[in-house]
């Protein structure tokens, strides 16, 4: 017997958001690159969806990742879906909504710097670094990010950047930072990670979970001898 809804909740909060009877709807699909890997950031204002796309290979051979945009909408099979092109977010990874507009992480490239970057949620979709390292290093390639209600950015920032070949040698540890907009203090809030990647807020923000997902490296390998953990 077939499982009566596609999710297995393990909270019943999360059965409070998705409703009695939850399905799963394709809403767009593109079989040129692997579009639909990070993010996920859902702008209420203009009912759109932005995600970061895997890595891929553009047109000249050079590697790239690319923001796309979902236009939701409420008819079946109407979603469209489109490139956003913005200059200062370079192989964009994780993002969350942040005060009217979006946060993404840029892992950088080899001439370019990772950070944190802000991104307008209304087009031409204008960006600008928030910040771009720690104590004078470059950061090695933030990869997830969450905000908390007080304002201040917390971000993980493993080495997959230099494993897969779009960032120089790490100069930092692998770890996860808190940024605090206000003041412009960066400080380290967790180390002794592997590989940390995914990153959120417990939802009376008192806990943050963070995977560490060191088993895999950038380069595809795996190490079942290493931390796969949350």
């Amino acid at each position: 017997m077939g499982l009566r809804s596609p999710f297995l909740p393990l909270h019943d909060s999360f059965q409070d958001i998705i409703g009695p009877n939850p399905k799963l709807e394709l809403l767009s699909e593109n079989t040129s690159y692997p579009f639909a890997h990070e993010a996920g950031i859902f702008i209420p204002s203009t009912n759109s969806l932005f995600i970061t796309s895997n890595r891929h290979l553009d047109k000249n051979g050079n590697t790239t990742i690319k923001i796309s945009k979902v236009k939701l909408t409420s008819e079946p099979n109407s979603c469209s879906c489109s490139e956003v092109e913005t200059e200062n977010v370079p192989m964009a990874n994780g993002g969350v909504h942040y005060k009217g507009g979006m946060l993404f992480c840029a892992q950088g490239t080899l001439n370019r710097p990772g950070g944190i970057a802000f991104m307008e949620a209304k087009e031409p979709h204008k960006s600008h670094y928030l910040i771009q390292s720690y104590n004078g290093k470059p950061f090695n390639s933030p990869n997830d990010v969450v905000a908390h209600s007080n304002g201040s950015i917390w971000f993980t920032d493993p080495i997959y950047g230099y494993e897969q070949g779009i960032r120089p040698p790490p100069k930092l540890p692998n770890q996860v930072y808190c940024y605090e907009p206000e003041t412009g203090e960066i400080r380290v809030v967790a180390d002794g990670f592997g590989r940390p990647n995914g990153i959120c807020f417990s939802p009376d923000e008192r806990v943050v979970y963070i995977t560490d997902t060191d088993r895999i490296h950038g380069d595809g390998s795996v190490d079942p001898d290493r931390p796969a953990a949350m």
